[in-house]
């Protein structure tokens, strides 16, 4: 019966031909009975579409497709009742007769629709290759290497509806790093725009519900708890956002968590952006799930390696970060120097300072002189964070910390340190002042005389 039409232009052409489509022969076939063409014929229109439809959904209700096959002259045979193939995987049969160049992986079986699988097994029974060919290029094609492509290569919405519905769980976090203003706001809770956290919360809140019209192809979940805690670190001047969110679903909620993570740390921003446009979002990430085939995921800790104690970069620095770094046993010291933009410099109002970097020959540089000042003084530990970017009165420019068995060893260390990063490492910095700006070159900065 299917000819030499491909599966599914067969079911279109099917009515027009008055032939019986795929979907109807697949609820004939799980009813136990076989109608002659002349029996499909003679129903009505009506009834065609009635048992078409009916072999289209995932469970066929085989009593209404019996009923709609009694008026059928003659009357449909009757056979044992076949089965829908299962959907955990491909029948080796199937396997078989698609051979190794055309792959069916259980996932990509599993997210066939039933009607699919129906159709690929049928072909299959044929042995026809040519055709079997046909329908897999329109059912499978393109993905077979990929779950979220169609048979052509369009992005689709996965089907979840076979899959059992279960108890799941994602927790996901970000965080938001500002200048000191800000951070005060925050702290005293006198924003212009009111309750930063209090909607921050609610944001995170309302995206995780509204996930699936954000992000293309989530599907809609019955959520059945969704909490955002928001956490002040004082030390970094940054806030850490935690989103979990929980549902009783086919399908995990990983996406919605992160879009809560996410949302929540826009408000924020949102919020305070009149204090510091220069805030960072980052480190979003999702922290753990559980439920579902996959199972349960946990992030764990990167498999320890060599302790950075030199770096450039964008985010507000840390000195608990940098005395860890330093920290050891055998230490009786530690000396730490902290650089912070102050409001002044050489009589002259400072508003703002951006500092600019080869990121990559300044930290080459901080090692040299870190190699040289721990064999002058043995013993010694070293670390130089510096901040790069635009930075405001109060903010944290560069850490230096040096810990050594004696308090002089490292009081000296740190010393030397910053000096030689001052003359040396190649940064530079550009005042703003209520005049205009200016660049100062990192070697305009160099002791003696430092204007820095």
């Amino acid at each position: 019966m299917l000819g030499r039409v491909s599966v599914y232009a067969f079911e279109r052409i099917g009515r027009e031909l008055e032939l019986m489509p795929l979907s109807a022969r697949r609820a004939a076939d799980l009813a136990g009975l076989r109608p002659s063409l002349d029996g499909w014929k003679s129903l009505s229109r009506q009834l065609r579409e009635t048992l078409v439809e009916l072999g289209r959904v995932p469970q066929v209700d085989t009593r209404v497709v019996a009923e709609v096959l009694a008026g059928a002259r003659p009357m449909a045979q009757a056979i044992s009742p076949e089965l829908d193939p299962p959907s955990g995987a491909a029948p080796e049969s199937l396997l078989s007769a698609l051979g190794g160049e055309r792959p069916l992986t259980p996932a990509v079986w599993s997210a066939l629709s039933a009607l699919d699988r129906y159709a690929l097994v049928k072909v299959a029974r044929k042995g026809a290759s040519e055709r079997l060919n046909e329908a897999y290029q329109e059912i499978v094609g393109v993905s077979a290497y990929s779950t979220h492509l169609d048979s052509r290569g369009g992005a689709r919405m996965v089907s979840v509806s076979e899959k059992p519905a279960s108890a799941r769980r994602a927790v996901a976090t970000a965080r938001v790093s500002m200048n000191s203003e800000a951070f005060e706001r925050l702290l005293r809770a006198d924003a212009p725009k009111g309750d930063v956290l209090g909607t921050a919360r609610l944001a995170g809140i309302m995206a995780a519900k509204r996930t699936s019209d954000l992000i293309p192809l989530c599907h809609p979940i019955a959520l059945t708890r969704v909490e955002v805690a928001l956490e002040l670190e004082p030390a970094q001047r940054s806030v850490r956002i935690q989103s979990s969110v929980e549902a009783f679903d086919r399908t995990g909620v990983e996406m919605e968590a992160l879009t809560s993570a996410t949302a929540a740390a826009l408000t924020v921003y949102d919020m305070l952006k009149a204090f510091d446009r220069s805030m960072v979002i980052g480190s979003t990430q999702l922290l753990e799930k559980s439920g579902g085939k996959s199972g349960d995921f946990r992030k764990t800790a990167p498999v320890a390696g060599p302790v950075e104690r030199f770096s450039i970069s964008e985010a507000p620095l840390s000195v608990d970060e940098a005395v860890r770094r330093v920290s050891r046993a055998d230490a009786g010291g530690i000396a730490v120097f902290i650089g912070t933009v102050r409001d002044h410099n050489l009589g002259r109002p400072v508003q703002l300072l951006e500092y600019q970097a080869y990121a990559s020959m300044a930290v080459k540089e901080m090692e040299r002189i870190a190699i040289e000042l721990e064999d002058e003084i043995p013993g010694t530990r070293l670390c130089v964070f510096h901040r790069v970017g635009a930075l405001s009165i109060g903010d944290v420019a560069v850490i230096c910390a040096a810990s050594a068995a004696h308090r002089e060893q490292a009081f000296r260390a740190c010393r030397e340190l910053i000096d030689r990063v001052k003359q040396r490492v190649p940064i530079w910095k550009r005042e703003h002042d209520p005049s205009g700006s200016s660049w100062i070159g990192w070697e305009d900065a160099r002791l003696p005389g430092s204007v820095g």
